[in-house]
């Protein structure tokens, strides 16, 4: 049974968040170098000359091939949004930041993306590691969990601090 979705998909979904990122840096810019908005935008732009140069592969490369390519442009722009939450827990020591980052932008997106990969793999057949999804779903609840644990007691952040 053929995918209702496109491997190109994940390619469009991974430049609106890019897209997304320029957006919300840019509007916090007082927390960020003022050049990591134009970052954001070039790397949305090189998406979109991707769909591009891609149009004319696509009977080349095998659908296989295409999902790889467009799911790891997808995993470039989740780890720049879980960069952006390092960023603001390690570097910048706001907690606070980070945890409303990582509630309001972080899990939400990375659980968009396992829903659309999963419901690819189930659909397309494509082989994807089922495993690997149940894996980051684990990590992405655990570390949600953690994360909502110390929101509603941060006290307990005061004592991991002092360890």
């Amino acid at each position: 049974m053929p995918s209702t979705i496109l491997p190109e998909f994940f390619a469009l979904l991974a430049i609106d968040l890019f897209l997304l990122l320029s957006l919300l840096t840019c509007l916090l810019e007082e927390r960020f170098p003022k050049s990591i908005p134009y970052v954001y935008q070039m790397a949305a732009l090189i998406g979109f000359g991707h769909l591009l140069v891609s149009k004319d592969f696509l009977t080349v490369f095998g659908l296989y091939m295409r999902f790889w390519y467009n799911f790891f442009y997808l995993m470039v722009a989740l780890a720049n949004i879980v960069a952006i939450n390092v960023y603001f827990a390690v570097i910048k020591k706001n907690w606070m930041f980070a945890k409303v980052w990582s509630g309001a932008v972080t899990f939400p997106t990375i659980f968009i993306s396992i829903f659309f990969v999963s419901n690819y793999s189930d659909t397309a057949g494509s082989g994807f590691p089922l495993l690997l999804l149940q894996i980051g779903l684990v990590v992405a609840l655990v570390v949600m969990g953690v994360s909502v644990s110390i929101f509603l007691s941060p006290d307990l952040l005061d004592k991991l601090r002092r360890r």
